[in-house]
């Protein structure tokens, strides 16, 4: 993340009259449609001297609108995401029913142009704002001279001539084929959290795991087995990610444990990062404890292989 990037809390009264080229969207993940669509307000913040910038809500409006429970990235996920795409500047403000009240007029008015001092706005095909969702491309373009700014359609983004998006990064996710959901991320999926106690199972198996109480309403992988790579005291470690009830062990409660590779570390307490990069196997159950450590040599075995065909 960039060191000069500012965030503006539109809700605490924080108002920057720098004038801006301003990317409009909920932006889940970031993924693919979104760069094209951040790269091009870079661009014309560049060539009409203007600052690049983000108007985010501080969580999802969808989460309000459609009772969306799952996310891909928090908002201090999009910041980081978006900074080091270029973005310098993040107004944010409460998807509350005040806003949610405001016309599409009034929210040009009144959050475009008196909080933002906006010369150009950037969105997507399909962008939908104000009370009722009523506010579209069409609207934004009918008050461009009153307000004195200019409006720019992106394109979606397209793989085999289906629209990216993230709600079929999301199901991706659910279904474990996190490979896919990386190829339209254009990087690795991440999810965050705090390590905390767990049964310490793994300490007998011979594989100590760091279990990861998230932070977030993430989108959670499908049960099983992942080859990862775990941000932990500011280095980068591959790992091997189990995400399931331990069924061989009869648990009811899902979790989320990582063995890390070569790490030896007390990390209690520690906040981690984990990029999923391939799944290996379900999580299933095993006659054995015996049987379940064979299985974990193997896996292991196999992350080895992997990370030295593919990523080292």
């Amino acid at each position: 993340m960039k060191n000069n990037i500012k965030v503006y809390d539109l809700d605490m009264g924080m108002i920057d009259f720098e004038p801006k080229a301003v990317s409009l969207g909920n932006f889940d993940g970031i993924h693919k449609g979104h760069q094209k669509l951040m790269k091009r307000n870079v661009e014309v913040s560049r060539s009409q001297n203007l600052v690049p910038s983000v108007l985010l809500f501080k969580e999802n409006s969808k989460k309000t609108l459609i009772d969306e429970k799952e996310y891909l990235t928090s908002i201090d996920d999009k910041i980081e995401i978006l900074s080091d795409l270029g973005i310098d500047t993040f107004c944010i403000l409460d998807f509350n029913e005040e806003f949610r009240s405001l016309s599409p007029k009034d929210f040009i008015t009144k959050i475009l142009y008196d909080k933002l001092n906006t010369k150009y706005v950037i969105i997507g095909e399909d962008y939908r704002f104000g009370k009722d969702a009523l506010g579209d491309k069409e609207i934004l373009k009918k008050y461009e001279d009153e307000y004195s700014y200019k409006t720019e359609v992106v394109d979606f983004e397209l793989d085999d001539g289906e629209k990216i998006s993230s709600r079929t990064i999301r199901e991706l996710i659910k279904k474990g084929q996190v490979e896919k959901a990386n190829k339209y991320l254009n990087r690795y999926y991440k999810i965050r959290g705090e390590v905390v106690h767990g049964h310490k199972r793994g300490r007998t198996l011979n594989f100590p795991t760091a279990n990861l109480k998230t932070n977030f309403s993430y989108t959670i992988p499908a049960d099983g087995v992942y080859l990862t790579r775990v941000k932990v005291l500011d280095e980068y470690h591959y790992a091997l990610s189990n995400i399931g009830s331990n069924p061989t062990f009869e648990n009811d409660i899902r979790n989320i444990e990582t063995y890390i590779l070569n790490f030896d570390k007390d990390i209690y307490e520690e906040n981690i990062s984990i990029e999923f990069l391939e799944f290996f196997r379900s999580d299933i159950k095993f006659n054995s404890k015996e049987e379940l450590i064979e299985q974990m040599e193997s896996d292991k075995k196999r992350a080895y292989e992997s990370l030295e065909k593919k990523y080292l």
